[in-house]
């Protein structure tokens, strides 16, 4: 450019400024990615029916099985320990059977009655907090071992 703003090149027009013209055509559209997905297109639904076909049977055994344990008191419940007989049991073997100086006895409530089951007591001995495992052996027996 010369110091009062004119061009210093000619200016090119008529059949010239064709020639200066670009030749190149803007880039397609992407041909996948979000841009590429069809806006109209719909997304699955379950049908009122298939909805209906699983929720019905579902709902009929929850209810029917909530109808048969309250009018069927007899049918057969897992047995669990007495919690108060379970906490007087382990403090009397920790007193007796291994001369510990136990003041009170914790224990997990609704331990079931199965051969094996295993589980933590805790106890008060001479002022420290001491567990013990409990093993149920059979119905009734109960094996306590010694606190660490």
């Amino acid at each position: 450019m010369s110091p009062d703003g004119a061009s210093d090149s000619p200016a090119v027009t008529g059949a010239g400024a064709a020639l200066l013209a670009p030749r190149w055509k803007p880039a397609p559209g992407p041909q996948w990615g979000p841009a590429a997905t069809v806006p109209s297109a719909r997304r699955w639904r379950p049908s009122p029916k298939l909805v209906v076909a699983v929720a019905v049977p579902v709902v009929l055994l929850v209810v029917a099985g909530t109808v048969v344990a309250v009018t069927r008191p007899d049918l057969p419940r897992p047995k669990v320990l007495d919690t108060a007989a379970l906490q007087r049991q382990v403090l009397t073997v920790l007193r007796t059977d291994y001369g510990l100086n136990a003041d009170t006895v914790a224990c997990p409530v609704d331990q079931p009655v199965i051969e094996g089951h295993r589980f933590t007591c805790t106890a008060e001995v001479d002022g420290a907090t001491v567990t013990t495992w409990v093993t149920v052996r059979s119905t009734g027996q109960l094996e306590v071992a010694r606190p660490k």
